[in-house]
C-alpha cells in the first residue's frame, strides 16, 4: 500500500473565507474507462453530474468547491479539504454515485471511472492558474470559441455570470430534488467585490479564448456544432489520447522537492506501521504502531463517517 501512499503537506494549508478554517487545496482528475464519452453533455447526463456534486456538498459541508468541469470523457474538481480523510470521503462518495447513476443512464455495468489523480495545490497563484485551466477545458480542445459558450456542465456560468448551476438528485423511491452547486470563492480572492471578482474571471476567460484562436486557425480546426457534441455515442472514444505526466504537486520547484522528501519519510513510517499491524494480526500481544499523521490510513483503521446531520 505504501507505493500508492496519499499524503498532504499541511504547511501549505490556506484560510478559507466560507468557514474560516485551514484547508488544503486539491485538483482532482478522474477519467472514464477507455476514454469513453460517457459524460456526453445531454440535458439528462448534465443534470445527473451536477446533481451528484450538489448533493455531495450537502453531505460533506467541510469541503469547498472552487471550480469543476465535466468533459465527455473525464472530470476535474478544484476543491478545499481540511484533512485527507475529509477529501477521501468526499471523493469516494461523489465518484461512486456518479458511476452508479451514469451506468444506469447508459444501461451498462462495471467500472466507469479510472483511479482518480488528486494533486495538492501549494500556492494561491497556482490555485488561480488551476481554476483558469478548468475554465478553459472546452476552449483549449477547440470545442467552443470562448468559455462563456461552454455547453459542458461546469462552474463557468457561476464564475462569469453569477448564474445558478443546478442539477437533479434522486434517491430510490423518492421525489427528485433540484439542487444548486455552491461555487466557493477561491482563497486569496476573498477581498474582491463581486464586480471585481467577476471582472477577473472574464479576464481569464478572454485570455483563454485569445490563446486558443490562433492555434485553432493554424490547425485548420472548425468548431463543432453544439448539438453534434450532444449526439456523440457515449461508448465511442477519441481517435488519439494525449497524456502528460502528472506532477506531484501544483506549485514551485521547491515544493516538488519538499513533497518527495516528505513522501519518502512518511512512506517508510507507513511501512513500519503496516508491518506492525500484520504482526499484531498473527500475535495480538504485539504492539500496534499508529499510522503516521498526514497520510491516509487503510480503510480498516479509519472510523466510519458519521451520517450527515447526525449528532
Amino acid at each position: 500500500m505504501a507505493e500508492k501512499l496519499r499524503i498532504e503537506l499541511p504547511r501549505h494549508a490556506v484560510l478559507t473565507a466560507r468557514l474560516g478554517a485551514l484547508m488544503m487545496i486539491y485538483e482532482t482528475t478522474s477519467k472514464v474507462i477507455d476514454d469513453r464519452f460517457a459524460f456526453v453533455p445531454t440535458e439528462q447526463c448534465s443534470a445527473i453530474l451536477v446533481g451528484v456534486l450538489a448533493q455531495a456538498q450537502r453531505m460533506f459541508p467541510l469541503i469547498d468547491v472552487y471550480a469543476f468541469h465535466f468533459l465527455s470523457n473525464h472530470l476535474h474538481l478544484l476543491i478545499g479539504a481540511p484533512t485527507l480523510r475529509d477529501k477521501s470521503a468526499f471523493l469516494e462518495w461523489t465518484l461512486r454515485e456518479i458511476s452508479r447513476r451514469i451506468n444506469k443512464l447508459l444501461d451498462r455495468t462495471g467500472s466507469l471511472l479510472e483511479q482518480n489523480h488528486c494533486i495538492q495545490v501549494t500556492t494561491l497563484a497556482h490555485a488561480l492558474e488551476r481554476l483558469r485551466y478548468l475554465m478553459g477545458q472546452a476552449t483549449a480542445q477547440h470545442l467552443v470559441r470562448h468559455p462563456a459558450e461552454d455547453i459542458f456542465p461546469s462552474s463557468t456560468p457561476a464564475l462569469l455570470f453569477g448564474k445558478a448551476v443546478e442539477g437533479v438528485f434522486q434517491y430510490a423511491n423518492q421525489a427528485p430534488m433540484t439542487l444548486k452547486v455552491r461555487v466557493d470563492r477561491l482563497p486569496g480572492l476573498e477581498e474582491l467585490s463581486v464586480k471585481d471578482h467577476r471582472a477577473l474571471m472574464w479576464t481569464l476567460a478572454d485570455d483563454l479564448a485569445a490563446e486558443a484562436r490562433p492555434k485553432r486557425k493554424k490547425a485548420g480546426i472548425r468548431l463543432p456544432d453544439p448539438e453534434s457534441l450532444r449526439r456523440l455515442d457515449p461508448m465511442t472514444r477519441p481517435k488519439t489520447r494525449d497524456r502528460s505526466p502528472a506532477p506531484v504537486v501544483h506549485g514551485p520547484p521547491e515544493h516538488h522537492d519538499e513533497w518527495h522528501e516528505v513522501h519518502g519519510e512518511l512512506r517508510a513510517a507507513y511501512t513500519v506501521s503496516t508491518r506492525a499491524y500484520h504482526a499484531w494480526q498473527a500475535d495480538p500481544t504485539q504492539v500496534m504502531i499508529p499510522w503516521p499523521a498526514h497520510t491516509l490510513p487503510p480503510a480498516f483503521s479509519r472510523p466510519r463517517r458519521a451520517r450527515a446531520g447526525a449528532a
